[in-house]
């Protein structure tokens, strides 16, 4: 069924090639975590209710009544290890984005994001609009669009050629098109969150 970003209250969805950000309501505590074809997207009593959802890429998704999973546990306990190990690899992903902000560069951050965005999509390239995208990743993508850049930053030219990251910016809209450019780019945290968990 198609991913509505309205209705998110009372079913858990998994996303087949949709991209939907997850992030806290205080600005000041948001780590931009997102849940593509490798995870799900529970109801804010489960999965916290300062969470803030949406849809970044919208597409495709299964989704179940949360309370029938609830109701009849044993019938659904496959779905429900689902749900827990992808919700165990969500707090992974926020963990090891709150290290990525303390120790990495805005460069590297961005590229490791967008290429685990490519990972947890069904689509060999990324092509979403920025206004969709979560505050933390708008800000970095700000100097990357010519003539402009960011208050505050240590290294404002960081990002003064979109095409030399294999990144296009245009009309509101970012299109991967070199991955082996971004992963020259990136830090590794994209691939420690890859990696299977034991």
């Amino acid at each position: 069924m198609p991913m509505d970003p309205e209705g998110l209250a009372t079913w858990c969805f998994f996303p087949v090639d949709a991209l939907i950000t997850l992030s806290s309501v205080n600005p000041q505590q948001s780590v931009p975590t997102f849940v593509g074809q490798h995870g799900c997207v529970l109801p804010p009593p489960v999965q916290g209710s300062a969470m803030q959802t949406r849809v970044m890429v919208s597409g495709q998704a299964y989704r179940m009544n949360w309370e029938e999973v609830w109701a009849d546990s044993k019938r659904h306990a496959m779905w429900l290890r689902y749900t827990l190990a992808a919700t165990q690899g969500l707090i992974g992903q926020m963990a090891q984005w709150a290290f990525c902000v303390q120790h990495h560069t805005a460069e590297q951050r961005l590229a490791s994001w967008l290429l685990h965005c490519i990972a947890q999509s069904s689509n060999a390239e990324l092509n979403v609009e920025i206004s969709s995208l979560p505050l933390a990743i708008r800000q970095l993508l700000v100097p990357l669009q010519p003539g402009m850049s960011q208050p505050g930053m240590s290294q404002p030219g960081i990002f003064r050629h979109a095409h030399d990251w294999g990144v296009e910016i245009q009309d509101g809209c970012l299109r991967t098109t070199a991955p082996n450019l971004l992963r020259a780019r990136a830090c590794t945290c994209h691939q420690e969150m890859a990696k299977p968990k034991a």
